[in-house]
């Protein structure tokens, strides 16, 4: 039995992602363990190995140990990108095995619900070849194919494959833009290091959708109409967002926040704290609600994926 250090139990209190976070007492979120969190890309990379597989419903329940023996729990679904580091090929989540050495990618801004071991279903998936040598490249590149994080500069040959999100090839122009995920197996010496990729894939805007999920048109232009930006996180009307999604809002003056309710699902929102329930959980915004003009909420819209699951 895995003992619980002063570092897992961090994770266990601030419900951590993977590698821990601490969360201070006035609900920021300091970054103290090994995730990779930059503006070069939207997502966030961990590693380690798969000590068990558990069948839930159509999904895969694949848990994970990192080198600090911290413990995440992944849904691989059958939409999960899944491939081999070193072929470059496609798998299929039945193809998952325990003992593999991998490396799990998703959304830096999907909320997490604050729970030991973390939950969490990725929009990337790669197994670590040990037979066959290859790396895998997950970011945004400039035009002359720089990764923004300046850490590999990709030399495109013809040999190199381009194709989409659903596998389909696409041309080397169709990159402009995108976040990549390439597969390499050789650099140079130089800094940044160079590469001739074997394939690259051109990943969907995580922005067209939340956690898998599409966002209705009218929720889209409702947002777009009706926002403002703090801290770098878009804040948007609580009451017409929820109920617009079929959700019950009531005001709860006891707590200056409200209750979201909608079948088996309900949301208590406090304005001023980060922290809020979901159901018998807790989950944490990004920035704190706020009241404006004096009657009406504004969220953090990272709460759009907890509304759009249910």
């Amino acid at each position: 039995m895995k003992k619980f250090g002063a570092l897992a139990l961090t994770a266990l209190l601030a419900g951590s992602a993977w590698a821990p976070f601490v969360v201070q007492a006035n609900g920021d979120v300091i970054q103290v363990g090994n995730e990779e969190v930059n503006d070069a890309t939207d997502f966030v990379r961990a590693t380690g190995v798969i000590t068990n597989i558990e069948k839930r419903d159509n999904d895969l329940m694949v848990t994970v140990e990192d080198e600090q023996e911290l413990i995440t729990i992944f849904r691989i679904q059958d939409k999960t990108l899944l491939f081999n580091s070193g072929t470059a090929d496609k798998m299929k989540p039945a193809d998952l095995k325990k003992d593999m050495k991998v490396e799990a990618y998703y959304d830096k801004n999907k909320p997490m619900i604050l729970i030991y071991p973390a939950q969490i279903t990725p929009e990337l998936f790669i197994v670590n070849d040990e037979e066959k040598a290859g790396s895998v490249k997950v970011g945004k590149f400039d035009k002359d194919f720089l990764s923004l994080d300046k850490e590999l500069k990709l030399n495109i040959g013809e040999e190199t494959t381009f194709v989409n999100q659903e596998g389909k090839k696409i041309e080397k122009a169709d990159l402009k833009g995108k976040e990549l995920v390439v597969f390499y197996s050789i650099t140079t010496r130089s800094l940044p290091p160079q590469t001739p990729p074997t394939k690259i894939i051109a990943l969907n805007p995580l922005s067209e959708e939340v956690g898998g999920n599409p966002i209705p048109k009218s929720v889209s232009d409702m947002i777009e109409n009706d926002h403002y930006m703090k801290d770098g996180v878009k804040m948007i009307p609580l009451r017409k967002v929820a109920e617009e999604l079929g959700y019950n809002v009531l005001s709860q003056s006891k707590i200056n926040g409200a209750l979201l309710t909608k079948g088996n699902v309900s949301l208590t929102i406090t304005r001023g704290k980060k922290i809020y329930g979901f159901n018998k959980s807790l989950q944490q915004f990004a920035v704190a609600p706020e009241l404006i003009g004096g009657n009406k909420t504004y969220v953090s819209e990272d709460l759009l994926e907890v509304l759009l699951g249910e």
